[in-house]
């Protein structure tokens, strides 16, 4: 679990980063991000009931999302506010597939260190 100083979890906030933050387009995830004020970065995951309809099985996927950045947060840039929000599902997917997708993605588009 996501400690609480790395949580995005305002309404607020969240509709500011939908509104003003820049996006990031993959098959599988859009990455929406945005510099903010604060010393570390806050994360938080979306899933749409259209991905799957079952709570259990977005919730399964956000558990493992949120333990990837959880166990990656040293190599994050500091000062992000980003919202993952998930574009197909990942059902298949094994944990390192997952992982290797997710990680790329914040790679390729410097988000990482």
């Amino acid at each position: 679990m996501l400690a609480a100083k790395y949580r995005l979890a305002k309404k607020k906030d969240i509709g500011y980063l939908f509104k003003h933050g820049k996006k990031i387009f993959s098959h599988f995830f859009i990455i929406n991000y945005l510099p903010n004020s604060l010393k570390n970065c806050r994360i938080t995951v979306v899933i749409a009931n259209k991905i799957t309809k079952k709570a259990t099985a977005r919730n399964q996927i956000k558990r493992k999302l949120r333990e990837i950045l959880r166990l990656n947060l040293s190599n994050f840039r500091e000062n992000y506010d980003i919202i993952i929000v998930l574009r197909s599902p990942l059902n298949d997917f094994k944990y390192q597939e997952i992982q290797d997708l997710l990680l790329a993605e914040f790679k390729k588009n410097n988000l990482m260190k």
